[in-house]
């Protein structure tokens, strides 16, 4: 009878490796860089961020208030990984993704527990896992050290002045290519039928006035300063990545004259006419998350301010993300983002005969009050507490100061009759 049964089930068939199931995408599986770093005098030192602070204390600075800085220790991301059925092994290969800050041991041909689902896999300890190192988030090591030849850890920067005391592989190019790996998979990602990858800005850069600029020209401006203490001052860049201007928390808000919109905006008001113009991102505005958009409100107000009428404008893409119970697929269902260089005229829609003023105000969102409500009534289990010990178990107490939207464009015109 035994014999019998093994004969009708046939041979156990294995899930799929993560290279079967999701493709050789970069993001599919953690950055091979080495916990430790070969020293010239033949010892080694770990690379942990506050490490490379102690020489690198600039660029370590600018670091640390960045959203790399914060990619793990982010409430919207973990409210995100506490939905059922995330795979939350695969979003951490973008949020904490050198080797390692991973507790498995991932590769390429790590197969999944089951065939029909990517929320867990089958996996070994890391023997490299280093716990504290998870809250760095995208931290120095994520772009700057990989593994020699030799299996020993170096730093890759974009040239070599012979003055450092550990290794180092002059590669601008290599440094330049890191962002994409997690900026920008692709557009035809599908995870699960309800959790596409979805980031194409890579694309977008190969069209407009900008075609061919890299992340590194607009997102880390050049400074002259030391590239390490005690060293001369010379040409590198800034570790800002200021992006939209709205980091993951409130204290890292950039001042007014450090940042500076990709849109331009102009008001007239004779016809009223709000001109939008993508002046400054070879991408497309917003780029990135596709829940991220531009709302522009314009307001039609009396002599003494009152509002009398209103209209609104919004710019991003709109998402139908599907169903999990009933199998709907997620679907793109809109998409009218500005591209590189495009301009925009709107038109709003507004009742001027007791007007006096038309007020205008564009505002950078990154979640809807309706979604940060929803948010606020997640609790974390005990896997996602140990990312952040010290954040409360439910996230409503931390939303309440958790950059959400900022404006970044206000006027006033009076009206022309």
């Amino acid at each position: 009878m035994v014999l019998l049964l093994l004969a009708c089930t046939g041979p156990r068939v294995e899930p799929p490796t993560i290279a079967e199931r999701i493709g050789d995408y970069r993001f599919a599986t953690p950055i091979d860089a080495p916990a430790t770093l070969a020293m010239l005098d033949g010892t080694e030192t770990d690379t942990r961020a506050t490490t490379c602070g102690g020489c690198h204390d600039d660029h370590h600075a600018e670091w640390s208030r960045t959203t790399h800085a914060s990619a793990v220790h982010d409430v919207q991301f973990l409210a995100e990984l506490a939905k059922p059925g995330q795979p939350r092994w695969l979003c951490l290969n973008c949020h904490a993704p050198t080797l390692p800050q991973r507790a498995e041991l991932i590769t390429p041909s790590t197969r999944l527990a089951e065939a029909g689902s990517v929320e867990r896999l089958s996996t070994s300890p890391n023997p490299s896992f280093d716990a504290s190192r998870v809250a760095e988030g995208v931290g120095c090591a994520t772009c700057h050290v990989r593994r020699d030849p030799d299996g020993k850890g170096t730093v890759v920067g974009p040239r070599g002045s012979g003055r450092a005391p550990h290794r180092v592989r002059a590669d601008a190019e290599a440094l330049r290519g890191v962002c994409e790996g997690c900026h920008s998979p692709g557009a035809d990602i599908v995870i699960t039928p309800t959790f596409p990858c979805w980031f194409t800005t890579v694309e977008e850069i190969t069209v407009g006035p900008l075609a061919g600029a890299d992340c590194v020209d607009c997102h880390m401006p050049g400074a002259s300063r030391p590239a390490a203490e005690g060293a001369p001052a010379e040409a590198l860049r800034q570790h800002t990545w200021p992006g939209g201007g709205l980091p993951k928390h409130v204290d890292q808000l950039p001042a007014p004259g450090d940042w500076q919109p990709g849109l331009d905006v102009e008001v007239r008001s004779a016809p009223v006419e709000v001109r939008l113009q993508n002046a400054r991102a070879a991408h497309a505005i917003p780029t990135g998350d596709p829940e991220r958009h531009v709302l522009v409100e314009a307001r039609a107000l009396d002599a003494s301010g009152v509002e009398v009428s209103k209209d609104q404008l919004r710019i991003g893409q709109t998402w139908d993300w599907g169903d999990d119970t009933t199998g709907r697929p997620a679907t793109k269902l809109a998409d009218n983002r500005l591209q590189a260089g495009e301009t925009r005229a709107w038109t709003p829609v507004l009742k001027l005969d007791q007007a006096a003023r038309v007020e205008v105000t564009v505002t950078y969102v990154r979640l809807t009050e309706a979604n940060a409500a929803k948010m606020a009534h997640t609790r974390l289990d005990a896997e996602l507490q140990a990312l952040w010990p010290d954040l409360p178990v439910h996230l409503a107490g931390p939303l309440a100061d958790y950059p959400r939207r900022r404006v970044i464009f206000s006027e006033s015109v009076a009206l022309v009759r």
